[in-house]
C-alpha cells in the first residue's frame, strides 16, 4: 500500500545532518575567540585567576561567553568540552538553546553500526537526555529552545517525556521540536500499526512534554482515524506537524486505504507537510489557523485534498510525478472554500500535467488574493498557453514563476507514472488584459518558437509587465553522463549564451509592442 514511484529512501542510520549554524567543529573556537569577533582574553588577576594555575585561557572567559561559544557546537563536542575541567562540567546544563540529536549517538565508523544495536543507542541517549535536563539548585538557567529527535524505542520513551516534561514546564519553552524515527528502515504495514500505537501511548503517557510541543516530524506510523485531530486538538502550542510515509489503519470492509480528516478547532497548527503518505485523500475540515501546506507525492487519487473551514491558508505546495491511476482534476475542485491563497506552488516532476484547464471565473474567487504562482518542471513537449487560465483567473498575481524540464535521464519516471499529455487550452477570453503582473521568469528557457510565442503572448495580455527573466536549465549530472556516453536526445535546445544571440532573442520578442519591459537573459 505504501509504495511509491519513484522510490525514495528512508532515513538512514544517522538520520538528521546537523544544521549549518551548529555543525561547527573544536577548529572554529580560535575563529570565536578571535578579538575582532568582539572576545577579548582577561587578563590574568588575582580576582579571574583559577585556583589551578595550569587553567587554560579559554576556560577563563565568562559564563555568558563560553556559553555562547557552546551553543554554536554540536552535542558531541559540548560533552567532550564539558570534560575539559571541572570548570566546564555544569556549563551543558546552562544552555539556553539545546540540541539532542540520536545521530550523535552512533559510532563515527559506520563498520561499527553493525554490532550497534538501538537499545545499546537509545539507552546512551536517554541516559543523556535525563542527564542534560536535570537542573541543580544553583542552575536556573532556562532551556528556551529544545530540539530532540530519537527512535520509536520502547522501555525509553516515558523516560525522555518526563524529563522533557519537568524541564518545559520549569523553563517555559518558547520551541520544543520532537523529530521521531521508526525503529526499522523499512516497516511492514503490520509494524507500522504497532509504531502507531505505541507513539499514541507515549503522547497520552507524557502529556506536560506534549502541551508545550511547538514542531513534531513523524514517519512510518499508521494511525487510528481520530489519532491525528486529537494530536492537534491537544498540542495546545504546535505549529508545525510533518508526516512522511505514514497512513490510516485500512478500512475494515474494502481493505483500501481511508481518508485523513483533521477536525480541530483548537489546534495551534500554522504549517502542516505531508509527503508520500498513503491517505486516499485528505479532508481539512477545520483548522483555523494553518497557514502554509504541503502536499507532495501523494498515494491516492485526484485531487488528493479536501478544504473546508481552512480560512487563513496563504501559501500551498502541491508536488507529485503523476501515477497512472491520478487523473487530472481541477483547482477549483480541490481549493473550493479558500479565498485567503496568496502564493501556490505546482510541481509536476517532469511528469504529466495533473491539473485541468477551466473557465477563470471558477476560480476567480478562490485565486482573488493570489499574488505569486510557482509551475515548477513542466515537461518540455507540452505547450505552455494552458497556462493563461491561471494568470486570467488571478487578478492581483504580481509574479509568475515556470520552470521548464528537459531531462534526457527521465528521473523521476517509473513504471508507474502516467502518461505525458499534452495540454491544450485556446479558451482565453480576446480581450482580456491583466494590468498586475509584473514579472515573469522562465527557467529551461531555449531559442524556440512555441517559447517565444508564448512569451510574447503573456506580453500582450500582461500589459504592467515590467521585468522579463529567461534563465537557463539548471545541470543534471545523469544527463551529462548520458551524452558524454554519445546518446543523442531530441531534447537538445539552445540557451541564448552569446551577445548577439541575445540581441536577436530580445528583438524577437519586443518585435510589434510599444512596451518597455526589460528582458534579462542568463
Amino acid at each position: 500500500m505504501m509504495d511509491d514511484c519513484p522510490s525514495e529512501c528512508s532515513p538512514p542510520m544517522n538520520p538528521i545532518a546537523l544544521p549549518t549554524h551548529i555543525s561547527v567543529q573544536m577548529g572554529l573556537w580560535p575563529k570565536l575567540l578571535d578579538r575582532s569577533n568582539g572576545y577579548s582574553i582577561p587578563s590574568m588577576t588575582p580576582g579571574n585567576q583559577f585556583q589551578n594555575e595550569d587553567e587554560d585561557r579559554i576556560s577563563l572567559l565568562p559564563d555568558h561567553i563560553l556559553l555562547d561559544i557552546l551553543e554554536h557546537l554540536d552535542l558531541r563536542t559540548v560533552i567532550q568540552a564539558s570534560t575539559l575541567s571541572t570548570r566546564w562540567v555544569y556549563l551543558p546544563h546552562s544552555l539556553s538553546c539545546l540540541i539532542i540529536d540520536v545521530a550523535h549517538f552512533l559510532p563515527h565508523q559506520r563498520n561499527k553500526r553493525k554490532n550497534c544495536t538501538l537499545d545499546q543507542i537509545m539507552a546512551k541517549y536517554t541516559a543523556a537526555v535525563s542527564r542534560l535536563l536535570s537542573s541543580s539548585p544553583s542552575n536556573k538557567q532556562a532551556i528556551k529552545q529544545l530540539q530532540l529527535s530519537f527512535y520509536l524505542v520502547e522501555p525509553y520513551l516515558c523516560s525522555i517525556g518526563h524529563a522533557v516534561g519537568n524541564v518545559v514546564e520549569r523553563s517555559e519553552t518558547n520551541c520544543l521540536e520532537f523529530t521521531i524515527w521508526a525503529d526499522v528502515r523499512h516497516p511492514s504495514y503490520e509494524h507500522s500499526v504497532l509504531l502507531g500505537q505505541r507513539f499514541m501511548s507515549f503522547f497520552q503517557a507524557c502529556p506536560a512534554a506534549f502541551r508545550w510541543l511547538t514542531r513534531l516530524i513523524l514517519q512510518n506510523l499508521t494511525f487510528g482515524d481520530s489519532d491525528i485531530s486529537n494530536l492537534l486538538n491537544t498540542c495546545s502550542k504546535l505549529e508545525f506537524l510533518s508526516l512522511t510515509y505514514c497512513d490510516n489503519v485500512l478500512d475494515p470492509v474494502t481493505g483500501e486505504d481511508t481518508v485523513l480528516k483533521i477536525d480541530a478547532p483548537h489546534s495551534a497548527l500554522l504549517a502542516l507537510e505531508i509527503t508520500t503518505c498513503g491517505y486516499a485523500r485528505i479532508d481539512l475540515i477545520h483548522v483555523p489557523k494553518l497557514g502554509k501546506l504541503i502536499c507532495a507525492n501523494w498515494i491516492g487519487g485526484n485531487p488528493p485534498l479536501c478544504f473546508h473551514n481552512v480560512p487563513r491558508l496563504h501559501n500551498i505546495t502541491l508536488r507529485r510525478a503523476a501515477l497512472h491511476w491520478q487523473r487530472p482534476f481541477t483547482l477549483s475542485r480541490c481549493l473550493s472554500h479558500t479565498t485567503s491563497l496568496s502564493i501556490m506552488y505546482l510541481n509536476f516532476a517532469d511528469q504529466m500535467i495533473w491539473i485541468e484547464p477551466e473557465d477563470p471565473k471558477h476560480l476567480s474567487l478562490i485565486f482573488s488574493n493570489l499574488r505569486e504562482v510557482y509551475l515548477y518542471n513542466i515537461f518540455y513537449e507540452c505547450d505552455l498557453n494552458w497556462t493563461m487560465f491561471i494568470l486570467e483567473a488571478a487578478p492581483s498575481l504580481t509574479n509568475l514563476y515556470l520552470k521548464l524540464s528537459r531531462h534526457q535521464c527521465e528521473r523521476s519516471r517509473c513504471e508507474d507514472s502516467a502518461k505525458k499529455i499534452n495540454v491544450l487550452w485556446n479558451e482565453a477570453s480576446p480581450d482580456f488584459k491583466h494590468s498586475q503582473l509584473s514579472l515573469l521568469e522562465i527557467v529551461g528557457f531555449a531559442m524556440d518558437k512555441k517559447l517565444m510565442e508564448y512569451i510574447r503572448l503573456v506580453m500582450k495580455q500582461a500589459v504592467g509587465l515590467k521585468m522579463i527573466r529567461l534563465l537557463d536549465q539548471e545541470p543534471c549530472a545523469k544527463c551529462d553522463s548520458i551524452k558524454d556516453a554519445g546518446f543523442s536526445s531530441s531534447m537538445e535546445w539552445r540557451f541564448p549564451a552569446e551577445k548577439e544571440e541575445m540581441s536577436l532573442t530580445r528583438q524577437l520578442l519586443v518585435d510589434g509592442f510599444s512596451s518597455s519591459v526589460e528582458i534579462s537573459i542568463g
